[in-house]
């Protein structure tokens, strides 16, 4: 300090070329305020182009680089042309409010004229991954607006410098305004603009901000018609505001059709749509029997979550199998929440006295109040669910609680930021954050991934925790599940409790887990097993994020290697030698496994490769007591068959549309002479499809009625080229129960 004193005074005594703190005049503040909102306005766009552009292209962090590149190629090229040229003009200031309305004009311009990228191949989806398209479209959106800024900015700073005598305290002062309004842009963009006007209302704004700068920046008499430079101004404006006039105001609807319409080939209908602060939410509602059956979330252009019985399965999973395994855990931690699937799930278990869900996007709780449908409420309704809307890292971070249960379904894997969510860094924060002895379970879904990649994830859990499982149904949406020490078995007493409670037994019922024994039958792999396919495989970890790549994978290598872990005999082999499932399984869960790990490497390969449907639904029949395989192969569900009973019961007689479900019913509950009547009336009003045809058939043969099979058969055959199928099923009727093929 005394030092620092002395040199101070010296300086006060001694003239030198220091910098000037005093201007020396009146600062030219509509320059300065031109110059932060020139800023503002084009970081703000940036956000509004960025968002919009999502619509159309993947959300990866390659697609991010390009259009950021763009921007910054753009304003850099301006700012040499204009670097070059500035000095030598008479009346810069009026070129600014010129390059101003010009920039207010190419706002709109470019993007009534974005050139629409064709569907991707195979999707006819709107998802460009291509960086060369991607650029294409960045260019096209973002460049001239961009390029006029960069023109911009260097004139401003001339015009500053001519009214300020130090030119350095000109500039520095100029960009002192442009980067605090810079700064400024896209938090108005973002958290006020985008939510509550959108996309398009906000480039509009943006626009009319571009031509009140022009404006602010000159005088009255610069406006004057008897000037040149007025005509142009004047000409500017009018231009301007015709494109104000003109502009397409439905033309965010078409963008958003656009992002939705892959989508909308099952007969989804848009439900609500929501721009957020960070996305654009868009919900579709399928219906059947003029109910809702389920639903869709799509994230700016991408299907994100979804209540298709199918993907239930796996979510609804993601709870019950820790809560099967540790059920006397009092409160659990859901990390995304999604379409609240597996928050639902969560609910159903009365024991379970808390659950706090973090999500990062607060309209997926807004759109809560939206899904209903057969045996689904809100579970944000319920005392003991707390959501928060927080980053999940910054949630386990800051947080001092401790779960018995923490689990996860995060966004696609190959989706910009999620990431973060599978490193091993973000483990050992889960891990630190469970009690002694809990649980956690976490999305893998084998078909986004090579094998490298799923290998490296799994290395990273087991390296965190060593204790750990892959568990999976009968479809590659694997779950990888992690125990934190000391390891216990659930009591005798409590090993049933799920299926007992009447909310949960009910739910695990209708996703196919209709007995204890089948929760052995999901066991993958252990953590033996995940050490040694991982060996030679570095971990996932936040210094090495690009480990998970943004490459497609092979699904059929990802095939091959998923059936190798499905194969029943070796399956239950690597699941009887586990010294894990030794540790934790309980006993009376090992009974009788044969039967359903063949049941779930019949179901892969049939969703894999198609099967024989009559001949998997004939091994389900005779050597199972399952009801909802059965259901499958009738191509019906307990969520379809609930919607169906419903339409019924408003109607005076069974109505056509719901009598195939009705017969899966029946078949399902063993109930064949119900299964033939049905059967009979659609034979009556004509056969929907064979599949009707041969299964009454069957049906006929399996209760004794060959002469009926046989004249059902005589009557319906026709010479047709040979058939594989037809051949089996009458060798089979015929070698069974005597049954004489037609012809």
């Amino acid at each position: 300090w005394f030092i620092g004193r002395k040199e101070v005074a010296a300086s006060q005594r001694i003239p030198g070329p220091g910098l000037q703190i005093s201007l020396g005049c009146r600062p030219p503040w509509n320059l300065l305020l031109v110059s932060a909102g020139s800023g503002a306005i084009l970081l703000g766009l940036e956000v509004i182009w960025v968002r919009f552009l999502r619509l159309y292209v993947a959300s990866s962090s390659i697609a991010f680089c390009v259009m950021l590149a763009v921007v910054l190629f753009a304003i850099g090229l301006g700012a040499i042309g204009s670097s070059v040229i500035a000095p030598r003009l008479i009346s810069p200031q009026k070129v600014v409010v010129s390059l101003l309305l010009l920039a207010g004009i190419g706002t709109l311009v470019s993007y009534v004229l974005f050139p629409l990228p064709p569907p991707q191949s195979g999707t006819q989806a709107f998802d460009v991954e291509s960086s060369l398209q991607v650029a294409w479209l960045s260019l096209a959106l973002m460049f001239p607006v961009a390029f006029l800024s960069g023109v911009s900015l260097p004139m401003v700073i001339t015009c500053v410098q001519r009214k300020i005598p130090n030119r350095m305290n000109a500039a520095g002062l100029t960009m002192l305004f442009n980067t605090a309004g810079a700064a400024i842009g896209p938090l108005l963009a973002g958290f006020v603009f985008l939510p509550s006007v959108g996309f398009q209302s906000s480039l509009i704004i943006a626009a009319a901000g571009y031509a009140g700068l022009a404006i602010f920046a000159t005088e009255r008499s610069n406006w004057s018609f008897h000037e040149r430079s007025g005509r142009l101004f004047l000409l500017l404006g009018l231009v301007f505001l015709l494109a104000i006039a003109f502009f397409p105001y439905h033309r965010a609807e078409l963008h958003f059709a656009n992002a939705r319409r892959p989508y909308e080939k099952d007969g989804s209908r848009l439900q609500k749509k929501i721009e957020g602060n960070a996305d654009t939410f868009q919900l579709l509602r399928c219906d059947l029997f003029g109910e809702p059956y389920y639903y869709r979330l799509i994230t700016n252009s991408y299907s994100m979550s979804g209540t298709r019985p199918r993907t239930q399965r796996y979510m609804r999973l993601f709870a019950y199998l820790p809560l099967a395994l540790r059920p006397e855990s009092k409160n659990a931690l859901l990390l995304c929440y999604g379409v609240g699937v597996t928050a639902d799930a969560f609910t159903r278990d009365a024991s379970l006295e808390h659950l706090d869900v973090v999500d990062t996007s607060g309209e997926v709780f807004e759109l809560a109040e939206t899904y209903v449908g057969p045996g689904y409420s809100n579970p944000l309704r319920d005392p003991r669910v707390k959501a928060f809307v927080q980053d999940a890292r910054f949630f386990l971070q800051a947080s001092r609680q401790q779960y018995d249960v923490i689990t996860g379904e995060p966004p696609p894997l190959k989706v910009l930021g999620t990431v973060n969510l599978y490193t091993e860094q973000f483990f050992s924060l889960v891990y630190d954050r469970l009690t002694n002895g809990g649980i956690v379970s976490f999305w893998l879904p084998l078909y986004q991934l090579t094998s490298t990649e799923a290998k490296s994830i799994l290395r990273g859990f087991h390296n965190v925790f060593p204790n750990a499982a892959v568990c999976a149904t009968s479809d590659l949406e694997w779950i990888m599940v992690g125990f934190k020490p000391p390891l216990t078995k659930p009591k005798q007493d409590l090993a049933r409790q799920l299926w007992r409670a009447s909310g949960t037994a009910f739910d695990l019922n209708r996703i196919g887990v209709e007995m204890p024994e089948q929760m052995s039958a999901l066991f993958v792999m252990d953590g033996e097993e995940m050490a040694e396919i991982t060996r030679d495989v570095a971990p996932l970890t936040d210094f090495y994020p690009k480990r998970l790549s943004d490459v497609h994978p092979d699904l059929d290598a990802v095939y091959r290697f998923a059936y190798g872990y499905m194969e029943n005999s070796a399956a239950l082999r690597r699941f009887r030698s586990s010294s894990l499932i030794k540790k934790i399984w309980p006993d009376e869960w090992k009974r009788s496994l044969d039967i359903y790990f063949m049941v779930r490497e019949i179901r892969f390969r049939s969703e894999l490769s198609g099967s024989n449907w009559l001949a998997e639904l004939d091994f389900y029949l005779q050597r199972t007591k399952l009801r909802v395989p059965v259901l499958d192969i009738c191509d019906s569900n307990e969520f379809r068959l609930g919607l169906a009973q419903d339409f019924a019961r408003r109607s005076q007689a069974v109505p056509a549309e719901v009598s195939s479900d009705f017969v899966a019913e029946a078949v399902a509950e063993r109930d064949f002479d119900r299964a033939i009547q049905l059967l009979e009336a659609e034979r009556e009003r004509g056969f929907q499809s064979d599949k009707d045809f041969f299964l009454l058939t069957y049906l006929y043969c399996l209760k004794g009625s060959i002469e009926k099979a046989e004249a059902l058969a005589a009557a319906k055959m026709l010479p047709r080229e040979k058939d594989s199928f037809v051949d089996w099923l009458w060798g089979k009727l015929q070698a069974e129960y005597g049954f004489r093929p037609p012809g």
